[in-house]
């Protein structure tokens, strides 16, 4: 495609830009798309202070709307959606979109505090042929309903247990693992190692699968191949490890 790709940001928003919205827009800028962001809550993330207040689900209908009606959208990246009302409006608002949807199943943070009432059933009825999903590995396990996924021969049988739902493209992503960063692409009939050497992250640098997730929806959005946009969105986040700018 000619020009930025505009790829719509659905997540919440966290003041200091450590993970939400804040990072899938610093992401798709540094790759040259344009996004278009919706809060999908409003987030207080501090070291004790924590509260979310969802986005009306009528409100973030109304602002993709008017989004489409500025202009195409080339993909979407789903983050935190903090229950099914939110889901359904999204969906309603983007029915005849053809573009690929990166989703991100965010139900908690990393300390474990909740945020999302979504089942594991709401994720797996987003399943299509353009519908990329991109868990961590405890995401992956809880996906599944159970059964640990820490080894790459683990993340791959998630994988394809992913894709057999219906997914075109699932995205295992490894960064918590100790061994490396090996992230898992997994098409239907194949699967694709994503190496990685394991960086030593400064504890500024937040939000790196969420960077990951907005990054592969701009490479998708541009018309790429999931294995190809999958490796430029991994580069992109290793140099963010490594220099800390985006």
């Amino acid at each position: 495609m000619s020009g930025a790709p505009r790829i719509l940001l659905c997540a919440g928003h966290e003041p200091t830009g450590r993970a939400g919205l804040l990072a899938d827009v610093a992401a798709v800028r540094a790759l040259g798309g344009a996004p278009v962001a919706v809060p999908s809550a409003q987030t207080a993330q501090g070291r004790g202070t924590f509260l979310y207040q969802p986005t009306l689900a009528r409100v973030l209908g109304a602002q993709v709307k008017a989004a489409l009606e500025l202009g195409p959208l080339h993909a979407v990246k789903l983050g935190q959606v903090p229950g099914p009302a939110l889901l359904a409006a999204l969906r309603e608002a983007l029915e005849g979109v053809d573009a690929w949807w990166v989703v991100d199943p965010v139900v908690r943070t990393s300390r474990g505090e909740p945020l999302s009432k979504l089942t594991r059933r709401h994720y797996l009825s987003v399943a299509g042929p353009k519908v990329a999903l991109t868990p961590n590995l405890d995401e992956a396990e809880w996906l599944l309903g159970g059964g640990e996924v820490r080894t790459v021969e683990e993340a791959r049988e998630a994988g394809r247990a992913l894709v057999a739902h219906g997914f075109g493209a699932v995205l295992v992503k490894g960064g918590h693992r100790e061994t490396g960063a090996v992230d898992v692409l997994c098409l239907p009939g194949r699967e694709v190692v994503l190496e990685g050497e394991r960086l030593e992250r400064p504890p500024e640098r937040r939000g790196t699968g969420f960077r990951l997730a907005s990054a592969l929806a701009v490479e998708l959005g541009r018309g790429r191949a999931p294995t190809a946009a999958a490796r430029r969105a991994k580069s992109y986040v290793t140099r963010y490890l490594r220099t800390g700018r985006d």
